[in-house]
């Protein structure tokens, strides 16, 4: 049986190709997640077994091979660990060199833009390079961003501000920065405040792409007179992609809760319906075919040039014109076979693409549609055949799509194939006419009167296309948070899908029908089995690595959440750490509620991610150390508070604030001074022979008067204040006698942690959490292990202290 299927295998062009790609997409997964040694052995055990067997003929055991190992050199030879420029972060600098990317992020307030840079210069220090690539992030200030707004690619000038290290991703399910850096082959940031251009020749490339972007933007400023915003943003992401004009925050959370979210980015889509309504014109005017094809295959090149070179633009766009370039040599190609091609040409050309998530969807989606649209038919009946293909195709495309989104934004647009055939007509019109004004608009003369001509149909149709995303966004359930799902349960559920493609065509059904449904059942009773949420009575305490700040998370053997602390706000305008690190993993997680938050204090390391918390999840208790605070990050916090109906409550000393199954958390605060630090929410924890005590910035001056109800003798210690001068003394370290001694910490300027105070814990195991990452106790009824969140294999390592 396993013998007759390899030899149906072997005989179809479709499946083939297939296979070829996918050993060479396992060898760039193997060698970027660093289990190339696993992947290769797995892969030549199954060749081997395949040769033994005379399942396969010995050329494509050969031809597999050959492209497997070409995918780890290719790989290999592209990824560099570091650049010389990562040497000398962090440190305030000037760096000179070349804009290499559309500047954007202007509209949302965090301006970017990759640069290449051959010079670095700082205090008495000159170095030059040949090439180091680095992401800019401009300053977020108004007067800062002003300055920079009319910078283009390819602009040459010195940039003056501060190059520092990406960000490590340090926790579960945080996005790791470095990697994303990797990808596009830079390995620092800079964060610039000022700037000086430079009188530099540019080279033809750089003088063709430059004029490209400037034609975007005076075709995007003339429609500006005659569109207003969001309309000029939509239509400019649908014309120019997502990196000509960014739409309003309101308007994105709307089309993601739709799920229509990847209309305001140029996609494959738009090239085939530029393409479709181009000859269908053409066929108007009797145009000869082979003239219509290479017209056709002009307009699609010219597309993508304008388009930004986006993946899916690029994938559609190479498909279509490999297709179209068969029919002018009549020659047919094999759908399925030439996506495979198109994905092979790209990984070769750059194999990072493998980890983008355009690159992903895209491809997906158009295998997808390939294998399954199909069976729907082609009907006589011209408007038949538009409407099941208007309906089918959203449909395919929603169900492929599902476990990518859900992996990596943690929800499902519960009415999106509705908002998507909806939408489909308008869609077309949009496309086809956006890009028919802009290429007009190249005559001066005319360009004012062309963008006033289209626009004034494309307005209205561009008003209804958000009155759709409003109306399917704004429904209950539009947007369902879900956990985050295992590769092994991604390749399941679209094991499912396959054997669902076999049962629509009649030919397979009548072959395969009783192997393919066993392999449907047990696959889904395998799926349905993994969804199964898995929990345990432990007792866990997370300490987040949030840099010199503090973030803990309690779960409790009833599987109630508590948090203590939030980390702080983002750096430079961005997110804050409790956005991209903490919901994150508890979105992963499934976790939508909190028993309660304690804030130790209002400074903003420990307070700044509060009110994005508090707007994210259901939380029913905020304990507080003051409930007239005057910062800003207080009154955002009760602000956040009270429009979601939490419960502020009022530290008090000895407040019980858990207690369950023998573990009990209470607040301490005794202190009745002036300073913010000493006067922080002490908490305790205890539970069986566990017991640890969470300090927030507080010093001698607020544990000593709470000393005498702390047990002595206690397991885990949250060193005050990062371990600065004054957190603690001699006589507290002697009382307290921790095992073990947290100290949240990362970059500073203040020398935390002081050496005075490791000195003083000398006699227990110090966890600095920029030494070990996250940090996590997991207890349970008998002892207690301690875990160090690994970067490497993204997985908490069980610590084997002495």
């Amino acid at each position: 049986m396993i013998k007759n299927f390899c030899s149906v295998i072997c005989q179809s062009k479709n499946i083939l190709m297939l296979i070829t790609v996918s050993i060479y997409i396992i060898a760039l997964y193997g060698t970027l997640s660093n289990n190339l040694f696993q992947i290769s052995v797995i892969l030549l055990l199954i060749l081997l077994f395949g040769i033994f067997k005379n399942l396969f003929d010995i050329k494509y055991v050969f031809i597999w091979t050959f492209v497997f190992w070409i995918g780890v050199a290719n790989t290999s030879f592209r990824l560099k660990q570091t650049d010389e420029l990562l040497n000398f972060a962090p440190v305030n600098s000037e760096i000179s060199g070349t804009i290499v990317s559309i500047p954007q992020g202007f509209t949302e307030g965090k301006p970017k833009f990759f640069f290449k840079t051959d010079k670095i210069k700082f205090n008495s220090v000159e170095k030059e390079f040949k090439s180091e690539k680095v992401l800019v992030s401009v300053n977020n200030s108004d007067e800062i961003k002003d300055k920079f707004k009319n910078l283009k690619i390819y602009n040459s000038m010195i940039l003056k501000g501060r190059l520092s290290l990406p960000f490590k991703a340090g926790n579960p399910s945080q996005f790791d920065y470095g990697n994303y850096l990797r990808n596009h082959n830079a390995y620092a940031v800079f964060y610039a405040n000022d700037f000086e251009l430079l009188n530099k020749e540019q080279n033809l490339k750089e003088k063709f792409l430059q004029s490209i972007n400037d034609y975007r933007e005076t075709v995007i400023q003339t429609h500006s007179r005659y569109l207003p915003s969001p309309n000029l943003e939509i239509l400019g992401g649908i014309v120019f992609g997502d990196d000509a004009i960014s739409p309003p925050k309101e308007i994105k959370k709307s089309f993601v809760n739709s799920g229509l979210l990847h209309i305001l980015a140029a996609s494959g889509m738009n090239v085939a319906f530029i393409y479709a309504f181009f000859y269908f014109l053409m066929s108007i005017f009797r145009i000869n075919f082979k003239v219509k094809v290479g017209l056709g295959m002009a307009m699609v090149i010219i597309y993508t040039l304008m388009t930004g070179l986006g993946a899916s633009v690029v994938r559609a766009a190479c498909m279509l014109l490999f297709v179209l370039a068969g029919k002018l040599i009549d020659r047919d190609a094999h759908s399925i076979a030439l996506l495979s091609f198109v994905a092979l040409l790209m990984l070769l050309y750059n194999p990072l693409w493998i980890n983008d998530v355009g690159f992903q969807l895209s491809f997906v989606v158009t295998f997808g549609i390939l294998v399954m649209a199909p069976a729907f038919g082609k009907f006589k009946n011209k408007i038949i055949d538009f409407f099941v293909s208007t309906v089918s195709i959203p449909i395919i495309a929603q169900l492929w799509v599902i476990p990518i989104q859900i992996f990596y934004f943690n929800n499902i647009s519960l009415y999106s194939v509705f908002a998507n055939i909806m939408s489909v007509p308008i869609i077309m019109i949009l496309s086809f006419g956006g890009f028919i004004s802009s290429l007009l608009s190249i005559i001066k003369p005319i360009s004012d009167l062309v963008c006033k001509i289209f626009d004034s149909v494309l307005n209205p149709l561009i008003t209804i296309l958000i009155n759709i995303s409003d109306f399917w966004g704004k429904l209950p359930l539009s947007a369902i948070q879900t956990s985050h799902p295992s590769v092994c349960q991604i390749i399941l559920y679209y094991g499912i899908l396959l054997s669902v493609s076999v049962f629509l065509y009649k030919e397979l059904r009548e072959k395969y029908m009783k192997k393919t449904f066993i392999a449907f059942g047990l696959m889904l009773a395998i799926l349905s089995f993994a969804l199964i949420p898995v929990t345990n009575n432990n007792l866990e305490i997370t300490a987040f690595d949030v840099g010199n700040a503090d973030c803990f998370l309690i779960k409790t053997p009833q599987n109630e959440y508590i948090m203590i602390d939030t980390g702080k706000t983002g750096y430079n305008g961005g997110k804050s750490q409790a956005e991209i690190i903490v919901i994150k993993y508890l979105k992963d997680k499934g976790i939508k509620n909190l028993d309660s938050i304690v804030l130790t204090h209002f400074d903003n390391d420990h307070c700044g991610g509060a009110a994005d918390l508090i707007n994210a999840l259901h939380i029913k208790e905020l304990y507080v150390n003051d409930l007239k605070h005057d910062s800003t990050g207080a009154k955002k916090i009760y602000e956040a508070a009270i429009d979601n109906k939490v419960e502020i409550k009022l530290v008090k000393h000895n407040q019980e604030i858990y207690s369950k199954n023998g573990l009990k958390i209470k607040n301490l605060n005794n202190y009745d001074g002036k300073s913010d630090n000493d006067n922080s929410i002490i908490t305790l924890l205890e539970y069986k022979n566990f017991s640890m005590l969470f300090t927030g910035d507080s010093g001698i001056n607020g544990i000593t008067p709470v000393l005498k109800d702390i047990p002595k003798n206690i397991t885990v210690l949250k060193v005050p204040h990062h371990g600065a001068v004054g957190g603690i003394n001699q006589e507290i370290a002697e009382y307290l006698s921790p095992k073990f001694s947290i100290v949240s910490t990362g970059e500073n300027q203040f020398g935390h942690p002081s050496l005075y105070i490791l000195e003083l814990l000398k006699n227990s195991h110090i966890l600095r959490t920029d030494i070990y990452n996250s940090v996590r106790f997991v207890v349970n009824s008998k002892n207690y292990n301690v875990y160090s969140y690994d970067i490497k294999s993204r997985k908490y390592r069980k610590l084997t202290l002495d």
